[in-house]
């Protein structure tokens, strides 16, 4: 039985054996019959086409039923092999090339492509679904036994498992596709699933997408390290709104804790998947979560070997970029969220700008992007949203590699700021930040662009881009020296055209060479040796030059390299001589490079001076001046500051000082000396001015009264051209720099000068001339006799001793003035010429001694003061009374001065009609009587003009003057004037006019006189005079107005400038005022600022006590004051009006500075608001430490306030209003809109806007006197600040404005002026029709109409229109006269309106349209009017033939066309196209009447569908019918009528539309 079995069972097995291989073999033949043959152990051989194979196959099967299981089976058996699985996962191999069967497929490279076995079964649609179940069954099979080699993916057993469901023609269940993959993800590893993942768009169907998604959404949560594949397929997904956003809302989560290297990802996927309608809150919550700083932290630590623009930070951005350049929306969201930011700077700062970098190279973003920057960066301190240059240059030094990605739309933004920033602004600090920024963290390719760049700028000959670049140079060279080296060539080829540069640009360009040039003194390469001697030529040839304006470049430029090579930080002296005296050791390499630049500075030095012996006084003072200032700056080293200290002082003393003995052994005396302007009785020093006067020497006056057993000059003084005293303040200015800076700020060395007196003038008869002689200048007599008394009576010297000219009895001084006055004119010029040098004497003292702390020199330099406004006055009233005479003054500064010295009016000419030019040492030469040959055969120099000349130079000046002389005179006869050298046509009329441009500046010392914390007891604290303060004040308000630039927004409405000329063209060369920064401007200030204030007090308080027209302020008469003016007659008041309105200025600049909105400027925001809330009632200091700005801010604008019953002019009114807005602006976020309409109506006015409104209207009605000299400019702020800063509806009071206050005057009321305004009158309306339409379209562009609902939107609306309409009725109403002036005004408001309204309003209305039909109708109507005004404005233009008016018509046409079809596209969106007319707009005339047409009729048919003569007629009849009420029914039908035949209409009216928005 056991046998039988054992049979039995053997047969069965035999049996089932053979009918598998009956099946295999079935199978096999049946496959190899449709083109497969299956190799054992070996890859198939496809010898059909894909195609044919399967449509044979399934043929087979479909007339075999069971040929299709039995080809499931043996799929099976041959996958379940692990050991050959892949030879039928991988491609099959080729037929031979004999089997002409086989049509191969190729890819791109031509090579043949072949299918697997099992991706060929696939499509059989018998066989699909099985196949797919067994392959996905294959997977788990597969776990854990491939490792986890990411080269070895390709090969995986798994991986080719989910090759084949890609990209399958069709599936048959394809969710049992989508069921059964999702199902596998589920247990699978965290590799297999990534490629499941990633393969998912590529199996599933369309259909089931959302099933999908869904999954994978779910998963981002669960398994963040699969973030990046998730987010890459839900990307190739369609998915739901609402699915997407719950995958970002995850994703924003996780930015924080992601890598680095997954953010770019995730990124990408937040901003391509993002739709409009929520761009903007998930740009906000990008902005909060993207951490850049830990992004760039990370990567740093992570993989230092990845190239630079592979960085995450790079690729972040690069993502954003590719975003940003797809999708319109996300740029204007970006923007919209930039510019209404309110977030404190932060991380997300970075990422704005960078962004404003990417959307700026959009060329229809440029502009947008421009004003957002400068918005950003104009912003006020208390905005933590600006842009500060410190925030900008450590953004991209902590992104180098991001902003060099973005470096072209860098160097772009930093050129535009360079461009259009003014002198010393906050966007040409911005500018400086990115260039200095990006050129230290970046690479040689962008340190080139950014080289050339700046050299562009420079070469543009604009003030404010070659400010700003020069500075730029300087910063790199000073912290990046060794970068910039390469590109020196860009600087070096400037110095070709710095002869058009001003000398603190020639200084700038020059301090950057000589950095450059002696970087590598310490290698000595040949390179450096030639930079540096190619600069020591060039500035050798400019100082051989005959024309003061090379002397000047060659000056700078030596002095330059002397700074280098000289510095204090530059080398030390000390130790290179201990070296060399050492024995034990050689000196090392530094120490000898110290030596080489020692030996260079000092032949520095002596080029300078061997130059100087053949030039001029004048070329003399420049080299001085220029070293003092770089003494001043620490610039020279103590040695050599020695050395020259110790040369100068001597020649100084040797040539200029003596004592009483000393002048009465020089000079022919009846008595003893007479000296002026002496301060100590006891001190026997004098200043000779008399011996170095080169008027007292021309006229002969010296012969006359030195003795004659005295030695010449000529023998100690060596023979240069002009006249000494040129160089007399400048030589002051030198030894007191360095002896302060020898002496630790001390000047007790020279003290003796601070009191010495002057001497003027020997001791001339004045009324009876005995001795006649000869002037030494051609065609010049005068007679001068020595008086033969001491008697002050005759004695011109007697006349001027001691402090005559400067006594404190203004009767006695003027008695005396105006007796000099009718002195010989020859006598008046020498006086002038020695009263001109004491004035600049007086002002180096003041400069030299004013920060001396001592008591006694403080005392001192008070009475200089006070004398100085009288020397100055008395000059003045000399200069006029010589003019028209032949002797006229001519100031010995004009060398100094470049813009005078480089006119040919500025040329100086001899006194009394001589001759410019003359031959040395005093013949008689008439320029028109020298002939060329006869100068070239004299062999002698020729002197002309100052300027020493060679034959041939002398040759062509003759030449020149000889032919200019006719042109002359022809131009004179035809009526017209030659354009001097920037001064007028001669230095006289200005002199004369304006002695201030001739004098010696005050530097920052001088001004701290002003400075009252210095501990003296107010009994004997020295009194300035009303005169001498306004001497100091009208300095300092030059300096600070020419340095200190008004905030931005502020600067287009008003720009008030102090007396006398701004800094740079005074007659101090090297200024430092000129020179230095507003930064340094402002710390210099800063100090002595609360005195300003005390000194505003206290002049208010002085003119209130004098003058009764005004009410005495209780926090001025209430307290008790020191004193701090002496007043010593009532005409001194009007000393005090002017000092009154320097003050206000002054303040008033330094408020406005727009600085002060810097964030490392806010300590000195502080500070100056703690000086003015300290000067009003109740505050001290203790209680000042506690409060926070925002109380600051209102304490001071409370002070300001005070102060207003005290003015008693209009144009300080306006003044005190400027400060007002200002102190206003520092506190933005303080009584906002928001909180002042939760206030009462009496708390609305109390607020600071409210006061301000107030204070503007008390103005316009004329509160103060003086409202008549108003200027159109000053109407025009005052109108808007009423207005704009009305606390109640700033829109109902333009209103009221519109409709009521501007038509008074033209509705002939009394004198024309309007009883509600005091200052409108005919004259004033211009300027107030201009601030009211200004006013009242910014008042729309910063309304918020998305916060409004339907109701307040059309209220507003309505409001808008009608005041729009009444302005544009006015314009009807005009006269001839006013119509020029204010036509253009209605013209340019109207279309900013029309603009709003197109942008802005109308798509508003649109979304309301439904609910409120005919209210929006209504508005519409009135806005028709207008714009039908404006047509007629514009065809008043032709008629008027006015170039002004007519340059507004195009852009305003082109404005009311766009509003006219975008009026229509509203109708016709709200299916209401019949309540318009779309047609020809009459023709009539500026008043509103009808003008016959002289167009033919044809031609107008034709032309009726031009885009410039298309109206909408809107279709209300409440006009032409009393049946009001029956207007809304009528506008109902006959829209319902006309809907029909407009439909065709609207395509065409879109185009055109579209093609207004492209124009």
């Amino acid at each position: 039985m056991a046998s039988y079995s054992q049979i039995r069972f053997f047969s069965f097995q035999k049996g089932n054996f053979l009918y598998n291989m009956n099946s295999s073999q079935r199978c096999r033949q049946a496959i190899d019959s449709c083109g497969v043959d299956i190799v054992e152990d070996g890859l198939p051989i496809q010898k059909a086409p894909s195609a044919l194979f399967r449509y044979k196959l399934s043929e087979a099967i479909r007339e075999d039923e069971d040929l299709g299981s039995q080809l499931g089976d043996f799929l099976d058996d041959l996958l379940s092999n692990h050991d050959s699985i892949s030879l039928y996962l991988d491609p099959m191999s080729q037929a031979q090339p004999d089997d002409t069967e086989l049509s191969t497929v190729t890819d791109v490279a031509g090579i043949p492509q072949t299918e697997s076995l099992v991706r060929l079964m696939l499509g059989v649609d018998a066989l699909q679904t099985r196949l797919i179940s067994t392959l996905l069954e294959k997977f788990p099979e597969y776990i854990g036994d491939e490792g986890n080699d990411e080269e070895a993916g390709a090969t995986k057993i798994s991986a080719k498992l989910l090759r084949q469901l890609r990209w399958l023609d069709y599936v048959i269940d394809s969710s049992g596709l989508t069921e059964k993959l999702l199902e596998t993800l589920g247990f699978v590893p965290v590799d297999m699933q990534r490629e499941i993942i990633l393969a998912l768009p590529d199996i599933i169907s369309d259909s089931d997408t959302n099933e999908v998604s869904k999954v994978l959404a779910g998963m981002l949560n669960e398994t963040p390290e699969l973030m990046l594949c998730i987010l890459e397929t839900l990307g190739s997904l369609e998915c739901s709104s609402g699915l997407l956003q719950e995958a970002r809302s995850s994703v924003i989560s996780q930015l924080l804790s992601a890598e680095p290297i997954d953010i770019p990802v995730m990124m990408r996927f937040l901003l391509q998947s993002v739709s409009s309608d929520v761009a903007t809150p998930t740009i906000l919550r990008i902005r909060k979560r993207l951490d850049l700083e830990s992004v760039v932290l990370a990567s740093r630590y992570q993989d230092r070997s990845k190239d630079i623009d592979q960085t995450p930070d790079v690729l972040i951005f690069d993502a954003i970029a590719t975003c940003l350049r797809s999708h319109k929306h996300l740029r204007d969201a970006w923007l919209k969220i930039i510019s209404t930011d309110t977030d404190d700077v932060g991380s997300h700062t970075t990422l704005d700008i960078v962004v404003l970098l990417i959307i700026h190279q959009i060329t229809t973003y440029t502009k947008r992007v421009e004003s957002i920057l400068r918005n950003k960066i104009d912003s006020v301190s208390s905005q933590p949203t600006a842009y500060t240059p410190q925030l900008v240059e450590t953004t991209i030094q902590k992104f180098p590699a991001v902003f060099s990605t973005q470096f072209a739309a860098l160097l772009s933004v930093s050129s535009w700021l360079i461009r259009t920033s003014s002198l010393g602004s906050q966007g040409s600090r911005v500018a400086q930040a990115i260039v200095v920024g990006a050129f230290g963290a970046m690479g040689m390719f962008q340190r080139q662009e950014i080289s050339g760049e700046l050299a562009v700028h420079i070469g543009s000959g604009n003030l404010n881009e070659v400010d700003t670049a020069t500075r730029i140079y300087l910063e790199l060279a000073q912290r990046h020296p060794r970068e910039l080296r390469p590109f020196a060539v860009f600087i070096k080829g400037l110095l070709d055209y710095v002869d058009n540069l001003s000398i603190d640009h020639i200084r700038s360009i020059f301090d950057t060479l000589g950095i450059l040039s002696t970087l590598n003194n310490s290698s000595g390469s040949a390179q450096d040796d030639s930079m540096f001697n190619d600069l020591y030529i060039y500035v050798r040839k400019q100082l051989s030059s005959v024309y003061s304006k090379y002397n000047r470049i060659g000056v700078v430029g030596t002095v330059s390299l002397l700074r280098q090579l000289g510095g204090e930080n530059s080398l030390d002296i000390a130790r290179v001589e201990e070296a060399a005296g050492g024995s034990s050791t050689m000196a090392t390499q530094p120490q000898a490079a110290n030596i080489q630049a020692l030996r260079r500075a000092v032949q520095l030095l002596e080029m300078l001076m061997d130059s100087g012996r053949h030039q001029s006084w004048t070329f003399v003072s420049m080299t001085y001046d220029e070293l003092a200032h770089i003494v001043e700056t620490k610039g020279l080293h103590r040695q050599l500051l020695t050395w020259l200290h110790e040369n100068v002082s001597s020649r100084f003393a040797a040539q200029f000082l003596s004592d009483i003995d000393g002048l009465a052994e020089r000079y022919v005396c009846p008595g003893q000396p007479s000296v002026a302007l002496s301060l100590d009785e006891e001190e026997t020093t004098v200043l000779d001015i008399f011996n170095h006067n080169g008027d007292a020497a021309g006229y002969g006056m010296h012969k006359l009264a030195k003795r004659q057993d005295q030695p010449e000059d000529s023998e100690s003084v060596p023979r240069l051209r002009g006249c000494m005293l040129a160089c007399l303040p400048s030589l002051l200015r030198l030894i007191q720099v360095c002896e302060k800076a020898l002496s630790q700020n001390s000047l007790a060395e020279i003290d003796a000068l601070l009191v010495c007196g002057i001497f003027l003038l020997p001791p001339i008869d004045i009324a009876t001339p005995r001795t006649s002689f000869v002037s030494l200048e051609p065609g010049i007599s005068g007679s001068f006799t020595i008086a033969d008394s001491s008697s002050s009576a005759n004695n011109a010297s007697r006349l001027l001793a001691g402090n005559a000219l400067v006594d404190v009895n203004e009767d006695e001084r003027r008695a005396l003035l105006d007796s000099i006055c009718h002195w010989q004119p020859e006598l008046r010029r020498i006086l002038c010429s020695s009263l001109y040098t004491a004035a600049n004497w007086i002002r180096e003292i003041v400069n030299a001694f004013a920060d001396q702390n001592t008591e006694e020199s403080r005392a001192r330099v008070v009475q200089r003061v006070n004398q100085l406004a009288h020397i100055e006055a008395d000059l003045e009233a000399l200069a006029v009374s010589l003019r028209g005479n032949a002797g006229e003054f001519h100031p010995g500064a004009a060398g100094l001065i470049p813009e005078l010295s480089d006119s040919l009016s500025a040329r100086p000419s001899v006194p009394f009609g001589g001759q410019a030019l003359r031959i040395q040492p005093s013949t008689p030469i008439d320029a028109q009587a020298i002939e060329p040959n006869e100068l070239h055969s004299s062999g002698l120099l020729v002197e002309a003009g100052g300027l020493l000349l060679s034959q041939e130079d002398t040759r062509k000046l003759v030449s020149g003057t000889i032919d200019m002389q006719p042109a002359e005179a022809s131009m004179k006869k035809r009526g017209r004037k030659r354009k001097s050298g920037g001064f007028g046509t001669s230095t006289t009329e200005d002199f004369a006019k304006s002695l201030y441009p001739f004098l010696r500046e005050l530097s920052f010392s001088a001004f701290q006189i002003l400075d009252l914390s210095h501990e003296h007891s107010a009994e004997h604290r020295p009194l300035l005079s009303p005169y001498g303060l306004w001497v100091i004040l009208r300095e300092l308000s030059a300096a600070v107005s020419s340095k200190l630039v008004r905030r931005a927004e502020k600067r287009h409405l008003w720009a008030s400038k102090p007396p006398g000329l701004q800094f740079g063209t005074l007659a101090t060369f090297s200024s430092n005022i000129a020179s230095s920064t507003a930064s340094k401007m402002f710390a210099n200030l800063l100090p002595i600022f609360p005195s300003l204030l005390a000194f505003l007090d206290c002049c208010l308080e002085t003119r209130a006590r004098y003058c009764h027209d005004v009410s005495m302020p209780d926090r001025l008469s209430s307290r008790n004051r020191p004193r701090l003016i002496s007043i010593d007659a009532p005409d001194d008041v009007a000393a005090v009006e002017q000092c009154i309105d320097l003050l206000l200025q002054t303040v008033s600049t330094v408020l406005h500075w727009d600085g002060l909105q810097i964030g490392s400027e806010h300590s000195s925001l502080v500070a100056i608001l703690s000086a003015l809330a300290r000067q009003g009632q109740h505050t001290d200091d203790e209680e000042l430490a506690d409060m926070e700005v925002s109380a600051l801010v209102r304490r001071s604008f409370d002070y300001i306030l005070g102060i207003a019953p005290a003015v008693a002019v209009s144009s300080r009114a306006l003044d005190i209003l400027r400060m007002l807005v200002a102190v206003r602006g520092f506190a933005p976020l303080y009584e906002t809109k928001e909180e002042v309409c939760c206030m009462g109506a009496e708390q609305r006015n109390n607020t600071m806007d409210g006061q301000i409104s107030s204070f503007a209207q008390r103005v316009l009605n004329a509160e103060w006197q003086g409202s008549e000299s108003l200027k159109p400019v000053d109407l025009e702020y005052l109108v808007a600040q009423h207005i704009t800063k009305n606390p109640h509806d700033s829109m109902q009071l333009a209103y009221e404005y519109a409709t009521q206050i501007l038509p008074g005057p033209l509705q002939g009321t009394a004198d024309g002026v309007d009883k509600t305004l005091a200052v409108l009158r005919l004259s004033t309306f211009a300027p107030c029709y201009k601030a009211v339409s200004q006013t009242l379209a910014a008042l729309v562009q910063n309304a918020k109409l998305n916060e409004l609902s339907g109701s307040d939107l059309l209220q507003f609306c309505s409001v808008v229109v009608d005041a729009w309409m009444e302005l544009c009725r006015i314009t009807q109403k005009l006269n001839q006269s006013m119509q020029r002036s204010v036509l253009h005004l209605a013209l340019r408001s109207g279309y900013t309106m029309t603009d709003v309204f197109a942008k802005t309003i109308i798509p508003r209305l649109d979304a309301c349209f439904f609910a409120h039909r005919e209210e929006v109708v209504a508005v519409l109507q009135r806005m028709q009017k207008c714009t039908r005004i404006l047509q007629s404005i514009c065809n008043h233009s032709k008629v008027s033939k006015d170039t002004k008016l007519q340059s507004a018509v195009p852009q305003t046409k082109r404005k009311l066309e766009q509003l006219i079809f975008q009026v229509y596209m509203l109708m016709s969106n709200n299916d209401s196209l019949g309540a318009i007319d779309l047609g020809t707009l009459k023709h009539r005339d500026v008043h509103g009447q009808l003008v016959g047409s002289q167009i033919p009729r044809d031609q107008l048919e034709s032309d009726s569908e031009s885009l410039e003569s298309l109206d909408v007629s809107m279709a209300s009849e409440s006009e032409q019918s009393e049946d009001n009420a029956a207007a809304p029914q009528r506008i109902t039908e006959k829209a319902r009528r006309g809907n029909g035949r407009a439909i065709g209409s609207r395509n065409k009216i879109g185009k055109r539309i579209e093609l207004l928005q492209r124009r």
